[in-house]
């Protein structure tokens, strides 16, 4: 009496019995397995972690750890900008993470032609890369050029 796989039901005819049914047997046996490839069947794979294999590379994530992809609409260049980067830390190329806080560390802000730049706590700002202010941590203020006070801008 022939027998069954336990996950795809094929049958295995028992060896020294069964003479008259081996062929009947064999042919129902890949008639599944055409019904699987041209996807008249549904197959379910063995999913479990580091049994399925993409390219001979077994893939070890979680169903859990993939789920944490569902609904990204990203690539991978998107998920790239995201490795590297620290919460309250401009790192160059990646994304910037604000802190719990919502604020962000940075020693160079650039504005375009303008760029503000701290360095040793001293804040320097420049235009077309020329210092044209400085303000010092005690509240002193250097200006290259005229002063107005009481002016309209």
């Amino acid at each position: 009496m022939a027998t069954e796989t336990t996950d795809y039901q094929f049958n295995t005819p028992v060896v020294g019995t069964e003479e008259d049914n081996w062929g009947t047997l064999l042919n129902e046996n890949f008639q599944q397995i055409e019904n699987c490839f041209n996807g008249t069947t549904e197959v379910a794979p063995n999913l479990a972690v580091g049994f399925w294999k993409v390219d001979d590379f077994a893939v070890t994530s979680t169903a859990a750890e993939l789920n944490k992809l569902d609904g990204f609409t990203g690539d991978k260049d998107d998920l790239n900008l995201l490795d590297g980067a620290a919460p309250n830390t401009v790192v160059n190329n990646k994304a910037v993470v604000y802190g719990s806080a919502g604020q962000v560390q940075a020693t160079t802000v650039d504005l375009g032609n303008w760029t503000v730049t701290e360095s040793s706590g001293v804040l320097y700002f420049a235009t077309g890369g020329t210092n044209k202010m400085k303000l010092d941590a005690s509240g002193n203020l250097t200006v290259v050029g005229d002063i107005s006070a009481y002016g309209t801008v």
